[in-house]
């Protein structure tokens, strides 16, 4: 049935500009609209093949491809105030990640109005909004990945030392944003399952995020590079807090087992950004307290770090500096996750060097990482497997080519 949906959204977009329409050209992506310009749909895509070396502590060194991410997006405008799209993706994790998509997935479906110049109303695959770095979007990024305290996740066993760090849930449900002179805000309501394709069934809860801030001097773009080199400086402070309510925990080995009941998360964020003559800096910080009611399964089961409230910290720098403007630049990438618990704290440190070939359009980003994540021990042979103790040092190089159109 999904391959279906897809497939007629695809093929209804890609009719749609032969029905009566006037003109086309190119403007962040290629469009066409009709003769009043009423309609117009907008098509963009993105490939981003890498070639990587990862080299784990306690593991084999791995020389491989990979294919980062694959995308085509459709965006239409109705009226000027009428927007509606979709993005149609496929994803690989990055080297050291923990899997791969091996489907196209729809991601960022919806549909929204511009009611006044101060707020857009969106309803879809809207998610939680947090901080800075998780509205940015990757192509965009100094580097080929997000900070860790961000991209570090897995959401299979939210209550293990592998838990999410801070990124923001996703889910279906409304989003209103906008601003007024050099005030900023994003405020969305989603449903309590955090999913963008199962319809959530607890109509007593939901979860709630804002993100909000101040252009303190002129605004700054939602990128972590200064790709235009701004003749004036740009500076913004922001804030940022997701809440989001009871839920349970099943042993995914045993679901008949008595589920960890979690009282609420409540994240936190606190950031600033400046953008000036090609140079680029970013900091955020973050805060996150987990509530357990009941610890369930894993009462007695050795995980010392189980506490009635979980608090855990964590922070990153992004800093960029343009040698030849928009053209060449170096980039530096720093971020730790302080986490409660036994040694499961992650640290990452890292740079590399940008080469625009066109524009943003495509680029060449050749980067190195060094860090420290805990993982789980999936060994057979080792006398730990199955246990989450085992801290990993790795290193990774990657050389990415990203196409834009």
């Amino acid at each position: 049935m999904k391959k279906r949906v897809i497939a007629a959204a695809v093929l209804l977009l890609l009719l749609a500009p032969t029905l009566s329409f006037a003109g086309s050209g190119y403007e962040g992506g290629f469009y066409t609209n009709n003769e009043d310009d009423t309609f117009r749909l907008t098509t963009s895509g993105r490939v981003q093949p890498q070639l990587f070396y990862e080299k784990e502590k306690q593991g084999p060194a791995i020389f491989s491809f990979a294919m980062r991410r694959a995308e085509v997006s459709f965006n239409a405008t109705v009226h000027e105030k009428g927007h509606l799209g979709l993005t149609l993706k496929h994803s690989q994790f990055s080297p050291g990640g923990t899997g791969t998509f091996a489907t196209v997935n729809v991601t960022g479906a919806y549909a929204s109005i511009d009611v006044i110049p101060e707020l857009t109303i969106t309803a879809g695959m809207v998610g939680l909004p947090l901080s800075f770095i998780n509205e940015v979007s990757s192509k965009w990024l100094l580097v080929t990945e997000s900070p860790i305290v961000v991209s570090e996740d897995d959401v299979s066993f939210p209550l293990t030392p592998l838990r999410s760090s801070f990124g923001t849930p996703d889910g279906l449900g409304i989003n209103l944003s906008g601003g007024y002179w050099k005030w900023f805000y994003s405020l969305s309501v989603v449903g309590a399952n955090e999913s963008n394709y199962e319809i959530n069934k607890d109509s007593k809860r939901m979860s709630v995020g804002f993100w909000t801030g101040f252009n303190i001097l002129d605004p700054v773009p939602g990128k972590l590079t200064d790709f235009d080199c701004s003749d004036t400086p740009k500076f913004m402070v922001s804030v940022g807090s997701d809440y989001q309510p009871k839920r349970y925990q099943y042993d995914p080995s045993n679901p008949n087992a008595n589920p960890v009941e979690i009282g609420y998360i409540w994240t936190s964020s606190l950031g600033t950004a400046v953008r000036w003559a090609g140079l680029s800096f970013t900091a955020e910080g973050f805060y996150k307290r987990t509530k357990i009611n009941n610890p369930g399964y894993l009462a007695g089961s050795g995980a010392a770090w189980i506490r009635p409230m979980l608090t855990e910290m964590g922070y990153y720098a992004a800093a960029g500096y343009y040698i030849i403007p928009k053209k060449f630049e170096i980039a530096a990438q720093a971020s730790q996750a302080f986490r409660q618990g036994p040694g499961n704290d992650s640290w990452e440190l890292g740079g590399g060097l940008n080469y625009y070939i066109f524009e943003n359009n495509m680029k060449l980003q050749l980067n190195y990482r060094m860090y420290r994540f805990f993982a789980e021990d999936s060994d057979p042979n080792d006398p730990n497997f199955g246990t989450y103790t085992r801290n990993n040092a790795q290193h990774d190089v990657v050389l990415m080519l990203s196409a834009t159109f």
